[in-house]
């Protein structure tokens, strides 16, 4: 098993949805937490560091700004109203492009999926989203096929989660790909949630 710690950029700004990112962050935390170890090394990023206004009103530090974040490994697109706002930054949708062609996973969650949208991340897979957010999805990714009937989606490289309440998820889908299934069900023991049964509910998508 690698013992390195993954980087792990989380992206922040302003009116994002706090457990957007809460929940996968808990799930990440869990993971090595038994063995004593940090399998994650997590780094709140936004494009200028400092602080950032949640949606739920309450503030979070981004870490580092973009321009201080590169060789990200995991990418983790949290969604919120905010995420409309941020779509308007190219320099933050620049960054997600570059980070996320490099990135071993990618995941997003919620209006998430809209930056990774734009960004170029999800032209021709599979991605759970909202469903208030169909027709702007499709503009930005004319190639990808939205579903909105899903909880999450796993598309080999990339997930996405369609709202918060899949977050964990998400978070567990993370841990499973990168230390295994059997710590990712001891992780969701942990927090009361099965992760095996909802390892079953997701289609594994075979891109070409």
């Amino acid at each position: 098993m690698r013992t390195r710690s993954r980087l792990t950029a989380v992206v922040l700004f302003d009116e994002v949805d706090l457990l957007d990112f809460a929940g996968p962050l808990q799930v990440l935390t869990l993971a090595g937490k038994r063995y004593n170890w940090r399998p994650f090394k997590v780094a709140t990023v936004a494009v200028e560091s400092g602080r950032v206004r949640t949606r739920n009103q309450l503030v979070v530090l981004a870490d580092l700004s973009i321009r201080e974040c590169q060789g990200t490994e995991i990418l983790l697109v949290p969604g919120g109203y905010g995420a409309r706002r941020a779509l308007e930054s190219s320099e933050l949708i620049q960054w997600i492009r570059r980070e996320s062609e490099k990135a071993e996973l990618v995941g997003a969650v919620g209006y998430g999926s809209l930056l990774l949208a734009k960004a170029g991340v999800l032209d021709g897979l599979e991605v759970a989203i909202p469903g208030d957010i169909g027709e702007a999805f499709a503009e930005l990714a004319p190639s990808a096929r939205p579903l909105a009937d899903r909880s999450l989606l796993d598309a080999g490289r990339v997930v996405t989660a369609k709202s918060s309440a899949g977050g964990l998820d998400l978070g567990l889908w993370l841990v499973a790909r990168t230390l295994g299934d059997k710590i990712a069900r001891q992780v969701g023991d942990e927090l009361g949630h099965v992760w095996s049964a909802a390892v079953t509910e997701v289609p594994r998508i075979h891109i070409r």
